[in-house]
């Protein structure tokens, strides 16, 4: 299950003696110094759960920000942004910007579809974060519909603009299949306004679809200012920790500067530990500079 099909839904249960708890904890909480944040849909399975107790072992282990996903332009599993900022301050962490979409298609558009967007913009930046990030569209065939999302994404990136926060686009691995010859991905770079519309790019999607994490940052200076930080193993065919596959990290990182990176978020989806591999994400990315 991906994010596009995963549905906003949970509730927040809280453990007896949590207030306490978390006023404790407050109380001992520093700014995390790290510049690696994390995109909460790797732990949707924990958060329901225990939403407060799930935040703080992600602070613990050392991020420094955390993406919401699914972000309807209400709540995050219960939480407005504002009410989420406000306890990941308390843990020293911050709201990086939150994964949303209307789930309108483009070429149907209407006063619905920019009421969402104005609602959205304010609400991300009353939280503190500076993205509002589509993650994944409607199934595009043909060039004619490459046009109409770009067409789309400038006018969102517009609108998110006068709200006071940036837009971007998230990909996924069937984002770099190609329409008449040109990949989804490159099309929809370079024909959108590069002050209204930036890209987050997934690089565990980017090698499982084919992409080359190298060129996009090579070629588009300046459009891929947040990176997603995922891996995937190709000999195996599997999402794997990060540096574990065959994401070329080492080499991606001393591009950084000139690519323009802004965020860096980890997003880890593999079974297991998850609290485990998130460390090991956070550990495998803590040694680069940029």
């Amino acid at each position: 299950m991906n994010r596009r099909q995963f549905i906003n839904r949970g509730t927040v249960l809280l453990a007896a003696g949590s207030i306490a708890g978390r006023h404790a904890f407050a109380a001992a909480a520093k700014p995390n110094k790290s510049r690696i944040g994390i995109q909460l849909y790797s732990v949707k399975d924990e958060l329901p759960k225990d939403f407060e107790g799930t935040l703080k072992k992600l602070s613990v282990i050392g991020y420094s920000a955390v993406e919401p996903y699914g972000f309807s332009g209400d709540k995050f599993l219960g939480h407005t942004m504002k009410e989420l900022s406000d306890m990941v301050k308390d843990m020293g962490m911050t709201v990086s910007g939150t994964h949303t979409g209307s789930g309108i298609l483009p070429e149907d558009t209407g006063a619905k579809e920019w009421d969402f967007w104005k609602k959205v913009a304010p609400q991300v930046k009353a939280g503190g974060g500076k993205w509002a990030i589509q993650a994944g569209f409607p199934g595009a065939k043909t060039t004619d519909d490459l046009k109409r999302i770009a067409a789309h994404f400038n006018r969102v990136g517009e609108v998110c603009q006068k709200g006071g926060v940036k837009f971007a686009f998230h990909n996924h691995h069937a984002d770099f299949g190609k329409i008449d010859g040109e990949v989804i991905l490159d099309f929809l770079i370079k024909n959108t306004d590069p002050k209204l519309v930036s890209f987050q790019l997934d690089m565990g999607h980017a090698v499982n679809g084919g992409g080359d994490c190298l060129h996009y940052l090579r070629s588009f200076p300046g459009r891929i200012r947040l990176w997603h930080a995922s891996d995937f193993d190709k000999a195996s065919r599997k999402y794997t920790e990060t540096g574990k596959g065959s994401v070329p990290y080492p080499e991606m990182f001393k591009l950084a500067k000139s690519a323009g990176l802004e965020q860096l978020t980890v997003e880890q989806e593999t079974p297991g530990d998850i609290f485990a591999s998130c460390k090991v994400d956070f550990d495998y990315l803590k040694q680069f500079k940029w």
